[in-house]
């Protein structure tokens, strides 16, 4: 076996079309990998944003007539 053989059989002589769609591909993974990552990122923060806050949950007991002034007041003290 020649080294030109060897290099043609192991890939290194595939030219500048190959050496191109080589990069061509390499850049297309990144680009998906970097799409893929920021969608899981955004599907994380619109579940994260959903849970209420103890205050939050207070407010809107104090609104439904659950609690009394004077209770909401006290929990508002304790969680600030």
């Amino acid at each position: 076996m020649t080294i030109n053989g060897f290099m043609d059989h192991y890939g290194y002589g595939m030219g500048y079309g190959g050496i191109f769609f080589g990069i061509l591909f390499w850049i297309l993974i990144i680009v998906l990998a970097y799409l893929l990552i920021r969608w899981f990122v955004e599907q994380n923060k619109t579940r994260g944003g959903e849970e209420k806050s103890a205050l939050d949950i207070a407010k809107e007991r104090y609104a439904k007539g659950e609690i009394t002034e004077e209770e909401f007041e006290e929990m508002k003290k304790r969680l600030v």
